[in-house]
């Protein structure tokens, strides 16, 4: 394989995992062919060869794998992989490990997007807010040309402090989300690739006070959305967290709200998992 079919090719699973978004088929015969180029990469680029492998597994949903073989590939060549490990570290639900690295990726280059990307996300899933604050003094925009990017995470910043406030009325520590929204990560991305948006709020009934979160999912239907969450239940009640940590928080993955859906409609499938 020259060079030049080499990079073709690693370009190729990065159009595929930005173009896509739906359920996952790890059996498709593609990823099969695109594990052997990336392994034959690997003989005249090994950095770009176990990345290009790393990017396969997470288009298989095998996150443990996809996260492996990044590191390898970092381990390599630092700037080849760093923006995709630490995307990936936060995919298979590793936030504190991903939060470190866009952190140290921020120090090395005082100008990496993605790097401040990756850390406005994840700091606001684990409500992190000296990590986000860290990075948004380390960031650099001499020309201006990030500024809906810098507008984000100042704002983030202050909802990371609307949902800390969220938290203690259902008696639900930060540790606790943390891991729950990891276990959640993991079920989501073992079968799904693409974007998602969550939300937060507190519901107050006969039982007591709930945290609901709901993860809206972008091109599923209900059906999907099951396959996720009986995932999301096995892996939470075989984790470290007890019941009693947990029992206060309802998370639901739910398909995306749909134009051509009647508001009725929308509530009754939303309705099926809360």
């Amino acid at each position: 394989m020259t060079a030049h079919q080499a990079q073709s090719k690693l370009n190729e699973v990065y159009d595929y995992l930005i173009s896509f978004e739906g359920m996952i088929n790890p059996d498709n015969i593609r990823f099969s062919r695109c594990l052997r180029d990336a392994q034959a990469l690997r003989k005249s680029n090994p950095a770009e060869g176990f990345l290009m492998e790393a990017l396969v597994y997470r288009l298989q949903g095998k996150l443990y794998q996809a996260v492996e073989y990044a590191e390898k590939s970092y381990r390599l060549d630092k700037i080849v992989a760093r923006d995709n490990y630490a995307i990936l570290l936060s995919e298979a639900g590793q936030f504190k490990e991903a939060i470190a690295l866009a952190l140290l990726n921020l120090q090395e280059d005082n100008f990496n997007t993605y790097a401040l990307n990756r850390l406005i996300v994840d700091a606001s899933i684990t409500l992190d807010k000296d990590a986000l604050s860290q990075g948004l003094s380390l960031f650099k925009d001499p020309n201006d040309k990030s500024k809906e990017l810098l507008c984000l995470g100042y704002s983030s910043l202050k909802t990371i402090d609307e949902k800390i406030s969220i938290l203690e009325p259902a008696s639900v520590t930060i540790d606790t989300l943390i891991q729950v929204s990891s276990i959640a990560a993991r079920a989501s991305n073992s079968y799904y690739l693409g974007n998602s948006q969550i939300s937060m709020i507190i519901q107050h009934n006969e039982v007591g006070t709930f945290l609901i979160i709901n993860q809206e999912i972008p091109n599923l239907d209900i059906d999907d959305c099951f396959i996720i969450h009986d995932k999301y239940t096995e892996d939470l009640i075989n984790s470290d967290l007890s019941f009693k940590d947990y029992k206060r928080i309802v998370y639901n993955f739910l398909p995306a709200a749909d134009d051509n859906l009647s508001n009725d409609d929308l509530l009754a499938q939303r309705g099926i998992l809360v």
